[in-house]
């Protein structure tokens, strides 16, 4: 649905590896609005973020699209959907074309016409499937870091395209349940390019900075250098290896053991529980087995402890990769919910870090406050910049220019 403004409403669907989140919102001249958001957590038919059965995968996407577009004035069935798995990966690629007759004024077909060479050249591997191509800068001559190359004269125009991809099988599952529930999808996102653009400034991007994204089975790592995404990786460490300790200690049920973590787990240290107890197994509402909450949480915080310290070392180890030592460090993802977390970085590993939270949005507190929704947030933000910033380069403006475009790419083809 269009405004008056040019606002309009569209959905997004984020599966994450522990939870699938609808969200209806607005874009288009001005900050992105958040007008309602559904969650399923432990989505039937989906683990880890990937489709484990096709019918009941493709009930769960219907159902929770149902109920998010609630109100009569939206009639439409498609959508945005971001992932957020283990089986995403990102590469940077370039190249350049050179006109060797006379100089060209750039318009959004040769920079159509870069970046369709360039994607058609990049060795990626037969496994995966591109979810997004994104033109990073450009080379118009010699000068290389160019934003917006349109209206510049050119003997030769190359790009950086950074491509994102994921494994082609388990994408193919996500894009079957879809089709099954009948719901178009206008565009997948990975879950790097929208927490990134959830949680970052543009000065921290300038500066350098990593994302220590901790999602439930596993933690990404995202650096930024020099405004640009430089490198990606995921590690196998995300919150669940909490969830699996405390299962393992006690002797409980895995389900059983997330409850515990949710509502008992803290590391904050200046908390005292003097005789609490606290129940590990609940049944009909009463607590079966219960020990005391200052146990329970002097041996979490010793698996707290090896957890984290995993993840810094492996942050440490691709920091040390590019070279970058001195980063901001922003953690964001469910995984980082514990309360005082931060402090426990600074205390026990000396990390001087921010919790990431999304800027710029207009959305209920609620949302806005919790790490786990900054991807279905940022890629309600990066649709917006994407219409602003990128769409601009590849699409005519008027009538006149589509004419002179399409007439070149014609003569092109076929001279």
């Amino acid at each position: 649905m269009m405004s008056k403004e040019g606002r309009r409403r569209e959905l997004f669907i984020y599966i994450g590896t522990r939870k699938i989140v609808a969200l209806d919102g607005i874009v288009g001249n001005g900050a992105p609005h958040v007008l309602r958001w559904k969650t399923i957590r432990f989505p039937e038919g989906f683990q880890n973020g990937f489709v484990t059965n096709l019918e009941r995968a493709s009930a769960t996407i219907r159902k929770i699209f149902e109920d998010v577009r609630t109100d009569e004035e939206w009639d439409g069935s498609s959508c945005y959907v971001i992932l957020g798995n283990s089986k995403l990966k990102s590469y940077h690629f370039s190249s350049s074309q050179y006109y060797p007759n006379e100089e060209r004024n750039i318009s959004s077909s040769e920079i159509h016409s870069v970046i369709e060479q360039t994607r058609s050249v990049a060795t990626l591997p037969l496994s995966e499937v591109i979810l997004q191509v994104v033109p990073e800068s450009f080379l118009i001559n010699d000068m290389d870091g160019v934003r917006n190359p349109m209206g510049l004269e050119a003997r030769r125009l190359g790009v950086h395209l950074k491509i994102f991809t994921m494994n082609f099988e388990e994408f193919r599952n996500i894009t079957k349940a879809f089709e099954a529930s009948d719901v178009e999808v206008k565009g997948f996102f990975p879950r790097m390019i929208s927490v990134s653009e959830a949680v970052l400034e543009e000065q921290e991007k300038d500066e350098g900075v990593v994302i220590v994204d901790v999602a439930d089975d596993n933690t990404q790592l995202i650096l930024w250098k020099n405004g640009y995404l430089a490198d990606s990786k995921i590690i196998g460490c995300g919150a669940r290896y909490l969830t699996e300790k405390i299962a393992g200690l006690w002797n409980i049920e895995f389900f059983d053991a997330e409850r515990v973590k949710e509502q008992y787990g803290s590391l904050n240290p200046k908390q005292a529980f003097g005789e609490e107890l606290i129940p590990l197994v609940e049944r009909n509402g009463k607590g079966v087995h219960q020990i005391p909450r200052g146990e329970f949480l002097e041996k979490f915080n010793q698996v707290a402890r090896e957890w984290l310290s995993s993840i810094i070392d492996e942050t440490g180890v691709f920091l040390r990769k590019h070279n970058f030592r001195y980063p901001h460090y922003v953690f964001t993802g469910g995984g980082t919910a514990l309360d005082g977390f931060l402090e426990f970085l600074q205390n026990e590993f000396a990390c001087e870090a921010n919790l990431g939270t999304v800027h710029r949005i207009e959305a209920p507190h609620e949302i806005l406050v919790d790490p786990s929704m900054c991807p279905v947030l940022g890629g309600l933000k990066w649709l917006d910049r994407y219409e602003r910033e990128y769409r601009r380069l590849l699409v005519p403006s008027n009538i006149f220019q589509k004419t002179i475009a399409t007439a070149r790419d014609w003569f092109m083809t076929y001279f």
